[in-house]
């Protein structure tokens, strides 16, 4: 039975599987950063708009 990490061998459906799923991981962490940033940026906005009353 071959392991799912490895990158090559007889079953070339585990090398794809692999990259297949760091890609994906690859985007939720760049939508997690970016989602947050904006997060940052409008709870700094709003705590500038409550410091000018």
């Amino acid at each position: 039975m071959p392991s799912t990490l490895t990158a090559g061998g007889k079953d070339g459906k585990q090398s794809k599987k692999i990259e297949r799923n760091t890609r994906w991981r690859l985007f939720s962490e760049i939508l997690l950063l970016c989602s947050s940033l904006i997060f940052r940026l409008f709870a700094q906005g709003l705590s500038d708009a409550q410091s000018v009353f």
